[in-house]
């Protein structure tokens, strides 16, 4: 068993790591939040079919797009917590404030861009006009 501390990572280590870790957290988000647009547009596809099939496609958006957002956003806070808390130098609350800035930091990106791409209306069904 290890009774001598680690040294500490030099601050260009710490660097690239924090930016590497930035810089994916932004695509993978993105990559959510698209992932979440998909299945809202596919509820509100389907419904006509799916009703007319005896079914309903009432949910999938949420089960299939969002759920899986938000317990990506849950995980990426928890590591986020660990990352920060740095081994209790820094104090709980602290550092649960700040795992919480940094899940929406680079959650809104993602999800300002799928506003975008869905013209504001993810979470809202089109209006078809014939």
């Amino acid at each position: 068993m290890r009774t001598e501390p680690r040294p500490a990572l030099s601050p260009a280590v710490k660097a690239v790591a924090w930016t590497a870790s930035v810089f994916f957290a932004l695509l993978l988000f993105a990559v959510a939040w698209v992932w979440c647009g998909m299945s809202y547009e596919e509820q509100f596809s389907e419904q006509s079919k799916a009703v007319s099939a005896g079914s309903t496609m009432e949910g999938w958006g949420f089960t299939v797009g969002l759920v899986p957002v938000l317990v990506f956003h849950a995980l990426v806070a928890i590591g986020a917590f660990f990352a920060v808390h740095d081994g209790g130098r820094r104090g709980v609350l602290a550092s649960l404030a700040l795992a919480v800035v940094l899940v929406i930091a680079v959650s809104l990106p993602g999800f300002v861009a799928v506003q975008l791409l869905y013209g504001g209306t993810m979470f809202a069904p089109p209006v078809y006009v014939p």
